[in-house]
């Protein structure tokens, strides 16, 4: 019997053939798992579509990327989950409590997803502020793929806006293509040229803040930089 670091109720865990040859032990029950949606929105950043696939291979918002931008920094994102209220819950829980088992609950899913789409990929996580780790006590990134090597090439410019981005409105998100928050490590510079590398974050909604990550890598000599993330915004 296990316990569900979720709801907190007892359950079983199913046992298959599968499960036998897996040292991954179930931590979250049934039930609460099917309010997990998979992603299967547009191919190139996952953005969920609720009236059936795509016509194009790209969504409106991939479409006003390349236009803004002329040449998309981002190559693609993947996402595992759509940013419903039950996963909502569960991400705040997770930075703002602190409660990293929740976390971790994504941790062999991500893990998979690196190594059926990612396995040459340097991987990277979008830095916080020294104010922010001092509130929560830990990059929310970083925790959600421990145990993977991981190249922190990125910091945070001091003085950049550092509200959290969920107090930011759609404009000012897309105000960061403009004031760019990023910067390399200097030791981390001459490693980076003619590498890909992946980008881990727990939500993307706009987009900015891995595209603007991106074109920090790709300036610096990066062949080709994509993200991958818990959760994608329904709404951008």
């Amino acid at each position: 019997m296990s316990n569900c670091v979720v709801c907190q109720r007892n359950f079983f865990q199913e046992i298959s053939v599968h499960s036998l040859f897996t040292p991954k032990k179930e931590s979250v029950c049934e039930a609460c798992r099917k309010q997990l949606i998979h992603c299967n929105g547009c191919k190139r950043c996952r953005k969920p579509n609720r009236f059936g696939p795509f016509i194009e291979q790209e969504c409106g918002d991939c479409i006003r990327w390349r236009k803004l931008l002329a040449v998309d920094y981002l190559d693609k994102n993947i996402s595992l989950y759509e940013y419903n209220d039950f996963l909502k819950t569960l991400l705040s829980h997770y930075k703002y409590r602190g409660d990293v088992a929740i976390g971790h609950i994504f941790t062999f899913s991500l893990q998979a997803v690196i190594c059926d789409h990612f396995n040459d990929y340097v991987v990277t996580t979008i830095p916080l502020s020294e104010k922010r780790v001092e509130e929560r006590g830990f990059n929310q990134a970083d925790e959600l793929i421990k145990g993977i090597g991981i190249h922190q090439c990125l910091t945070r410019n001091i003085g950049k806006d550092d509200r959290k981005q969920s107090k930011k409105t759609r404009y000012e998100r897309i105000s960061l293509v403009k004031q760019n928050p990023f910067n390399l490590v200097e030791e981390e510079k001459s490693f980076i040229k003619g590498k890909k590398y992946l980008i881990i974050d727990d939500i993307y909604t706009t987009g900015v803040t891995v595209r603007m990550a991106a074109k920090t890598l790709l300036e610096a000599g990066a062949e080709r930089v994509s993200s991958l993330t818990v959760a994608r915004a329904i709404k951008g």
